[in-house]
């Protein structure tokens, strides 16, 4: 995307809210509107709407408004494909957004998880090939940028202390992320566990890459959706995402409340 027509994505968003957000939060999965319904005064921005998305072939939305008194913006993208830039990071950055939250689901791969655990995410680990529309965006804006310490550190104690503070219960783990459909073996779930990986999904990366790559601070957590290691469940998709329905009601009030609290603390 050039310059010209990135001005003009970020000047329509910018006439839409007017307003500076203290955050900027990416929903990778539809299953959070929950979470999205405590935005106050929301104002919807189809990527549709937006100058040079729709040429883009982009899909999903903006929402901007408040929690806990402070100005958010939501990304909320069904899916990402993985060679492409993750274009929404980039109009976080100029419409000023200097955080970042991620919020994902994702299998997990640590016999310690159960469904409906919330992990935050230390560090990750990524099997995906190279972007390379991203490596020449890197090139181009940030090409020194440390990538060795990715995940604020300041972040993840903050949540941490909040967890606490409500006798939560949470865990704290490395991501792994790996093309679809090559985790689904036994045997790579084993490699991933003896490397460290707590968790496996198959998209954020990309966005964690980028948002670093443009000084933004990185605040990741996913929610724990299914336990590859239970072949009842792993023998067939929908047994997988299943349980997940069932642990909605408990689990999502449980984000929600460390959410609420990590936006109006974190400054």
């Amino acid at each position: 995307m050039s310059i010209t027509l990135e001005e003009k994505s970020t000047k329509y968003i910018q006439k839409k809210i007017q307003e500076k957000p203290d955050f900027g939060i990416i929903l990778l999965e539809n299953q959070f509107n929950k979470l999205v319904e405590k935005i106050k005064n929301p104002i919807y921005i189809s990527y549709e709407e937006i100058p040079n998305f729709n040429k883009k072939k982009l899909y999903g939305k903006f929402i901007f408004g408040e929690i806990e008194n402070k100005k958010v913006i939501f990304s909320i993208e069904p899916f990402y494909e993985n060679e492409k830039i993750p274009f929404s990071i980039i109009i976080f950055k100029n419409i000023g957004v200097d955080k970042l939250i991620l919020i994902n689901l994702s299998g997990g791969i640590n016999p310690n998880y159960k469904i409906g655990d919330f992990m935050l995410v230390k560090d990750h680990i990524n099997f995906l090939q190279e972007n390379t529309k991203i490596r020449k965006f890197i090139e181009k804006n940030n090409k020194y940028f440390c990538i060795t310490e990715l995940y604020d550190q300041k972040m993840l104690e903050m949540a941490e202390n909040i967890a606490m503070n409500h006798n939560i219960i949470i865990q704290k783990g490395i991501y792994v992320t790996f093309p679809y459909p090559n985790y689904k073996t036994y045997a790579e779930h084993a490699m991933l566990r003896s490397m460290g990986g707590d968790s496996i999904g198959m998209n954020t990366i990309s966005y964690i890459i980028t948002a670093r790559c443009m000084n933004l601070r990185v605040f990741f957590i996913s929610m724990i959706v299914g336990l590859y290691e239970n072949k009842d469940t792993y023998s067939n998709s929908i047994n997988l995402m299943t349980p997940f329905f069932y642990e909605t009601e408990k689990s999502l009030p449980i984000l929600i409340l460390i959410f609420k609290d990590f936006i109006k603390l974190c400054s």
